[in-house]
């Protein structure tokens, strides 16, 4: 405590310091003007103010929107926008206007998996919740874009980016990107999702037509719709396309919904549960969890906020039996080589030192599939993060004695628990597993850090280095040789980016008044794309073959 009031003392006496000049000190108009602009590390592609700055997922087109307002109609989203929405190649090609009156809230632009095609909703009307669905050939921009329908209400691109489905005024389409032919499939449809392997789809009625879902199969000449379940609340498709799971309110007097699964081949159902809240199905499609209300809980606890913690059940997906592995558990998981679902059980709410917040904690746990029994990792941990590989795991720990602290531990697989740190913010594992990078040392509340990095190779016998400094967030490359660093101003909401080459210690401002995201548009972090909010120098900028 005595070190913070003396450093506190000593940047007081060189501010005032630095404020004087010739005997007299600066204004506060002086004294909180702009720095001078640094010259950008970018090349400005399009000019004017821009907001929603999107990348296809193969980094050749940014797009964003330009001179974005909300609209004037009461009930929208405080950050909806709509705006010019502008095509940026990544490269020396001209940026294109691909639609007016796009929005900015989620589904009203998409882009196919293969980066080939992007899909937007111009002229949104926000009180229908509709627009006219253009798509746009990225791979060359001169083309003109197609108009499928005038009144879109929900769109979505096949997994393999060859098709769209879409609905119409309530009528469901479905054919070839770009510009079909177009089958006619139902009626009353509300929501669509492709099967991943192309040869099914699955669509959601309207709720005053009974909410139900059904399959098709894209590859007959006529598809019939064959009804999976009514009142359907949500539902997914597994990603190797063999189920389709879904929570459905069939019994108005139940807390939670009943859980169905049904096999895709035959859409023969089993009814797994009642009173589910949540549920996942492990990424091999072979487990199903689920979280459902405790049969002894009474109907005065079934306000919304009662029901978002509950018994943790395992089982084989397809099978009605299963087996408790928790008693309080919110979220869970499966890892992402389904060997695992971890958990946080016992969970509860308690409040931050000083008692102005809260912080939800619970005792971290991981299943061993098939059959293992739980195992507590951590007592009181608030989050955690899992490796690329499934081999480490690092968590935070709330630790009350001898005095209130928040601990960040690094463990490796068959290892020992090995703490890193205490007094943290966000952390994160580089995408080769190798590292793990994490804020420390913070002042102004978490928005000024030293971005410390750890060698998993290296923990318990090196210490944590620091890579970067005054840092408010961060961002690999995909190589994890460079990091996107941001440092928030202190008079307006706006950063200054910066790029650590990690390789040869550099680091670069990249830019400044920056709108946050900035995207990195290749592997190895040399390319990347932001948005400036400058009078002079606003607009959607990319840089290449960066430092």
């Amino acid at each position: 405590m005595q070190t913070s009031k003396l450093l506190v003392v000593v940047f007081a006496s060189l501010a005032l310091v630095a404020c004087k000049k010739e005997g007299q000190p600066k204004t506060i108009r002086q004294s909180i003007e702009k720095p001078v602009r640094q010259a950008s590390l970018g090349v400005r592609k399009v000019e004017g103010n821009a907001v929603d700055l999107r990348v296809s997922p193969d980094g050749k087109i940014v797009t964003a929107l330009l001179d974005g307002e909300k609209p004037r109609v009461d009930g929208v989203p405080p950050t909806m926008r709509m705006g010019a929405l502008w095509a940026v190649p990544t490269g020396d090609a001209a940026a294109v206007k691909v639609a007016t009156g796009a929005v900015n809230v989620p589904g009203g632009l998409l882009f196919t998996n293969d980066g080939k095609y992007l899909l937007v909703l111009g002229a949104y009307d926000p009180t229908q919740q509709s627009g006219e669905l253009l798509v746009q050939d990225l791979t060359d921009l001169s083309k003109e874009r197609q108009r499928l329908a005038p009144h879109v209400t929900y769109m979505k691109p096949s997994f393999d980016g060859t098709r769209v489905a879409y609905v119409d005024d309530g009528v469901l389409f479905e054919g070839p990107l770009p510009a079909g032919p177009f089958r006619q499939l139902a009626g009353e449809v509300a929501t669509v999702e492709f099967a991943p392997n192309g040869k099914q789809l699955y669509f959601r009625r309207k709720s005053v037509a009974g909410g139900g879902v059904f399959q098709l199969e894209l590859g007959e000449d006529k598809p019939t719709p064959k009804r999976f379940v009514d009142a359907v609340g949500e539902y997914v498709v597994s990603d190797d396309s063999n189920w389709v799971i879904a929570m459905a309110r069939t019994n108005p007097r139940q807390f939670g919904f009943e859980l169905f699964v049904a096999d895709a081949a035959t859409l023969k159902v089993v009814k797994v549960a009642d009173d589910v809240v949540r549920f996942a199905i492990s990424h091999d499609g072979k487990w199903l969890a689920r979280m459902q209300v405790p049969k002894n809980v009474s109907a005065s606890a079934s306000a919304a906020t009662d029901l978002q913690i509950g018994e943790l059940w395992l089982g084989r997906t397809g099978q009605a039996d299963g087996r408790k592995v928790g008693d309080k558990v919110r979220e869970f998981e499966f890892t992402k080589d389904s060997q695992k679902l971890i958990f946080r059980d016992n969970y509860q709410v308690l409040a931050l030192i000083g008692g102005k917040s809260d912080e939800k904690v619970g005792d971290l746990t991981t299943v061993t599939l098939p059959d293992g029994p739980p195992v507590v990792l951590q007592k009181r941990s608030p989050n955690y993060e899992l490796s690329p590989d499934g081999t480490a795991i690092a968590y935070t720990a709330r630790i009350e004695r001898p005095e209130y602290s928040r601990h960040l531990f690094l463990r490796k697989e068959g290892g020992e628990p090995v703490k890193l740190q205490e007094w943290l913010y966000d952390y994160v594992f580089s995408p080769q597993g190798d590292r793990l990078f994490f804020r420390a040392n913070c002042l102004r509340e978490g928005r000024s850090c030293d971005l410390m990095m750890q060698e998993l190779a290296k923990v318990g016998v090196e210490k944590p280095r620091k890579t970067a400094q005054n840092t408010f967030n961060f961002k690999l490359s995909e190589d994890g040789s460079r990091a996107i660093t941001t440092s928030p101003h202190m008079t307006d909401e706006l950063f200054d980016v910066l790029l650590t080459n990690f390789t040869t210690g550099e680091t670069k401002v990249l830019d400044q008044y920056v709108i946050q995201p900035v995207h990195l548009l290749s592997k190895d972090g040399t390319k990347a794309a932001w948005i400036v909010s400058d009078k002079k120098n606003s607009g959607v900028y990319v840089g290449s073959n960066l430092p």
